[in-house]
């Protein structure tokens, strides 16, 4: 990878990490809001639970971005974490964050898949 290549990436990491660090600043969305009605208390609680789905996707995205650049700075980044092997380019262009090529995050997310399958729930004593 040159090093214009490298600053590229860089600009658009920075660029998606001030985004999203604007975005989890903004809470309000998830605020509790009181009604007497039933129906807005049912609607608020709906709201609250998308912005909370939101904020952690942008949480984990903040995240993801973050480490990409602490990649960048240890110069790890554009190398598989599981095997070492260099990141397409082209995956780059398209998820500069990815941690890992493609077979590696494919056989990753089967594990989690699995892994989230084969646990039981189990209810919570009261």
């Amino acid at each position: 990878m040159t090093k214009l290549e490298l600053k590229k990436f860089q600009t658009t990491l920075l660029s998606r990490q001030s985004e999203l660090e604007g975005l989890i600043r903004n809470r309000e969305a998830a605020a509790i809001e009181t009604s007497a009605d039933a129906l807005d208390q049912i609607q608020h609680a709906v709201e609250r639970e998308l912005a909370l789905g939101t904020l952690a996707r942008e949480s984990v995205g903040l995240r993801d971005t973050r480490a990409a650049l602490r990649r960048m700075d240890d110069g790890a980044f554009g190398a598989c974490i599981d095997c070492e092997e260099e990141i397409s380019l082209k995956r780059l262009a398209a998820v500069p964050w990815a941690a890992r090529c493609i077979p590696c995050q494919e056989r990753a997310d089967r594990e989690k898949v699995k892994g989230d399958d084969s646990e039981p729930l189990q209810a919570e004593a009261a």
